[in-house]
C-alpha cells in the first residue's frame, strides 16, 4: 500500500478546503479593501457569503474558487457512488444512483448561483442566484441525510463503513436545526444578520460532511494503479 492520501481522500479534503478557503479569503480581502466590515460572520452575521463574492476583485477569486470546488463536489459524489457499490452486499444500483444524481444536481445549482454574480448589482439576476443557492442547500441536506441513513443500514448488516458515521449524524442534526431556524426567521421576517449566520454555518456543515469521508476512504481506491 502506498503511503499518503488516496485520491478519494484528496477529493474529500479538497472539497472542503477549496470552498471554505475561497469564502475566507474573499471575506478577508473584502475587509482589507473596505468592502466588508471587520467581523466574524459566523457570530455576528455582518455579511452574507454572497456579498463577499460580488465586488469586482473579490468576485474573480470567489467565482473561480467556488466553481472549481463545485467540480470537486461532483467528483466526490462519483467517489461516493463507487464506494457504496463496493460496500453493499447486494448491488443497490438504483438507490445509489438517485442519491448521487441528486448530489450532482445540487453542485450544478451552486455553479449557476455562483456564475451569475457580478459587480453591478442592478444587473444581477437575484432570483436565479437565490433559487440556485437555496436548491444547493436544500438538496445537499436531503441527500446527505439519505446517505447517512443508508450507511447506518449497511453498518447494521455488519459492513465496515469506516468511523465517521457518528460525526455525520451530528452534522446532519445540526443542519436540520439550522434549516428550521431559517424557516422561522423567514416567517418572522427577521433581519439579515441572523439569516447570514445560518447561511455561514450551513455552508460549513455541508462542507464538513464532504470532509468527514476522508477518514473512511483511507483504504478506498478508484483504480488499481493508485
Amino acid at each position: 500500500m502506498k503511503p499518503g492520501f488516496t485520491l478519494p481522500q484528496k477529493l474529500a479534503l479538497g472539497s472542503f478546503w477549496l470552498s471554505h478557503l475561497t469564502f475566507w479569503f474573499t471575506l478577508l480581502l473584502g475587509m482589507w479593501l473596505g468592502n466588508t466590515p471587520v467581523c466574524i460572520p459566523y457570530i455576528s452575521g455582518c455579511t452574507s457569503i454572497t456579498a463577499t463574492g460580488i465586488p469586482e476583485l473579490q468576485g474573480y477569486f470567489f467565482r473561480a474558487g467556488l466553481i472549481s470546488a463545485c467540480v470537486l463536489f461532483v467528483f466526490w459524489w462519483y467517489c461516493l457512488k463507487s464506494w457504496l457499490i463496493q460496500l453493499a452486499p447486494a448491488k443497490p444500483i438504483l438507490t445509489v444512483r438517485w442519491m448521487v444524481s441528486l448530489g450532482i444536481v445540487s453542485s450544478l445549482c451552486l455553479i449557476v448561483a455562483t456564475a451569475v454574480l457580478r459587480p453591478d448589482k442592478s444587473q444581477l439576476p437575484w432570483q436565479l442566484h437565490t433559487v440556485g443557492a437555496a436548491l444547493f442547500f436544500l438538496i445537499s441536506l436531503l441527500v446527505q441525510t439519505r446517505v447517512t441513513f443508508y450507511l447506518r443500514a449497511l453498518a447494521r448488516q455488519g459492513i465496515d463503513i469506516g468511523s465517521s458515521l457518528p460525526g455525520k449524524w451530528r452534522i446532519i442534526a445540526a443542519q436540520w436545526c439550522f434549516l428550521l431556524l431559517m424557516i422561522g426567521l423567514q416567517l418572522s421576517d427577521s433581519g439579515n444578520a441572523a439569516k447570514n449566520v445560518v447561511e455561514w454555518w450551513m455552508a460549513l456543515l455541508i462542507g464538513g460532511y464532504y470532509l468527514s469521508s476522508a477518514q473512511d476512504w483511507s483504504h478506498f481506491r478508484l483504480t488499481d494503479a493508485e
